[in-house]
């Protein structure tokens, strides 16, 4: 009976130490971590966003822009002030017939010039005393050294026109609506009372004016003096600024 006891006393401790023993090498299952979720931004604040390589900042300006802009500017500036000052510009009479007029102005690109038939062509100049004309098959005008000749490459010339003296009244009724470089889209005005002149230009500005020869006038446009050369026809001015006036009537010859 003792034998019995200590037998199953035996058994039963081999039993629960096979039970509760760690086999070698079979670690203990570890359970599975669960995925944390993603952190959301605080309110205000914006996910940055790397840049593009090579792309500049919105707005930004590259370092030469800058200085490009101003020397095209002054280059631009510059050919304008050649033009202006060749000597080219105003009024011409062919062949120095004061009957045959004709014309150069400056629209800020190049020359107009118009010939005693009305016929025009844009002028390039080239150097400082020729100018070209491209629709006129090319003629090349050399300016005399006084200023008062375009000798022309076809073998005719222009002379500067004769203003003529009087002064004062004058006798050129320049009364009426005028077209300022021939665009019909556009009008200007002229009231004449006993030689006194007040003009309106197409923008609506008004000027005092005044004859100074017999087919010459000076008018004061808020402080800028601009002097005009009358045709002898009286149907056109030529501005000193380079622009021209022109009539209606010439329209309808």
């Amino acid at each position: 009976m003792n034998a019995r006891r200590v037998i199953g006393s035996l058994f039963f401790g081999l039993f629960t130490g096979i039970a509760g023993a760690q086999l070698p090498g079979m670690p203990m299952p570890q359970p599975t971590p669960m995925p944390q979720p993603a952190q959301m931004p605080q309110p205000g604040q914006i996910p940055s966003t790397p840049s593009m390589p090579g792309m500049p900042d919105p707005g930004s300006q590259g370092p030469q822009q800058q200085p490009q802009q101003q020397s095209q500017g002054q280059q631009d500036q510059a050919t304008r002030n050649r033009y202006q000052n060749a000597g080219f510009i105003g009024g011409w009479c062919a062949q120095g017939d004061p009957t045959k007029q004709t014309s150069i102005s400056y629209n800020g690109a190049f020359y107009n010039l118009t010939n005693e038939t009305g016929d025009t062509s844009i002028g390039n100049l080239q150097g400082n005393n020729q100018i070209q004309a491209p629709g006129w098959q090319f003629v090349t005008g050399t300016l005399s050294r006084n200023g008062q000749q375009i000798q022309w490459s076809n073998g005719t010339f222009w002379a500067r026109c004769p203003t003529g003296g009087g002064g004062g009244r004058g006798k050129l009724d320049l009364n009426g609506n005028w077209y300022p470089n021939g665009n019909r889209s556009m009008q200007c005005s002229i009231q004449q009372r006993r030689g006194n002149l007040t003009l309106q230009n197409e923008q609506g500005v008004r000027a005092t004016g005044s004859f100074n020869g017999k087919y010459s006038l000076s008018t004061n446009w808020q402080g800028t003096t601009i002097n005009g050369t009358v045709s002898r026809d009286g149907n056109r001015i030529n501005w000193g600024n380079g622009t021209y006036w022109i009539r209606y009537r010439l329209y309808t010859q």
